[in-house]
């Protein structure tokens, strides 16, 4: 429990938001946060003691929101900022949909994300 709450805390501490007009605290980061749980069982019959390790894997996925520039009023800096932010998440769209389609070019580099 404390390992977490320490890795919880330095996230939060690296976590960047920023006051627009739509959101006071809008997240300008992306995080991926992965749990990967083992656990081992003993199985016993008369014969043989057998053990067994499974595995589980979650990936917990928090990404900066998508914005309306002109709504938002971002002007300059945060202007360019949420437009970066609207490219990666076009990005990871399309990172995604390579993905699930099978297709043989996953276009990964096309966004810093």
């Amino acid at each position: 429990k404390q390992w977490y709450q320490r890795r919880v805390r330095g996230a939060m501490q690296k976590r960047q938001t920023a006051s627009t007009l739509l959101n006071k605290q809008s997240s300008r980061s992306h995080v991926v946060f992965t749990v990967t749980v083992h656990i081992k069982t003993v199985s016993q019959d008369d014969e043989c003691e057998e053990e067994v390790f499974k595995m589980g894997k979650f990936n917990l996925v928090d990404l900066a929101g998508s914005e309306n520039i002109g709504r938002s009023g971002a002007l300059k800096d945060r202007a360019r900022e949420a437009g970066s932010i609207n490219q990666s998440l076009l990005t990871l769209g399309r990172v995604i949909n390579a993905l699930v389609d099978r297709d043989p070019h996953v276009p990964n580099r096309e966004s810093k994300l």
